[in-house]
């Protein structure tokens, strides 16, 4: 079937014509945009958003002679914007990167420091309340973890409880940094 009887089904918004159109120019459509983007997933959202177009923009083809020609010139198009918006993301990341405060860098040093210190406090606990204490920071519930090393919960409550004791007495000297880190 021609573009130009293409477009005139496509008026009657008849989806067996639009799935004909997909399936005769999707593959060379979305080679092509991969050519540009050289990504798979890209190249896909890119050429499905152009058929998209098409389908939401049926009823004014009236101009348009060549359902081919559009959806390569659409593709095209959406693909350099692509670009364009990646090229611009790119710039405003390394533009962060190389701007970046030393306020910010010593805080990440800040952090880094006092989380050092935490695990290094985990680390002297003994060893079933050092696992639900890691469970527990890793988003396991006391069922979860009671579960898991098939103890009790009430077992995993209490455990838990002297462990934070414990790391409270322990970390004693750095709750303030904790302050300042929140």
């Amino acid at each position: 079937m021609s573009d130009n009887n293409f477009i005139i089904k496509l008026h009657s918004s008849d989806e067996r014509i639009f799935k004909e159109i997909f399936k005769k120019y999707y593959l060379p459509v979305r080679s092509f945009a991969w050519r540009f983007v050289k990504d798979n997933d890209i190249a896909e959202d890119i050429v499905q958003d152009c058929f998209l177009n098409v389908w939401e923009k049926r009823l004014t083809f009236n101009v348009i002679t060549e359902i081919r020609s559009y959806l390569y010139t659409s593709t095209r198009n959406a693909c350099l914007d692509y670009l364009k918006h990646e090229q611009i993301k790119q710039k405003h990341a390394i533009h962060l990167l190389t701007t970046a405060s030393q306020e910010e860098e010593q805080e990440y040093i800040l952090e880094e420091e006092v989380d050092a210190l935490i695990h290094q406090a985990i680390g002297t606990l003994p060893r079933q309340a050092q696992k639900m204490v890691i469970m527990t920071l890793n988003g396991d519930s006391n069922l979860e973890i009671a579960q898991k090393l098939n103890v009790t919960v009430n077992t995993v409550k209490s455990t838990k409880l002297k462990a934070y004791q414990i790391l409270r007495k322990r970390l004693r000297n750095v709750q303030w940094l904790l302050v300042l880190l929140t």
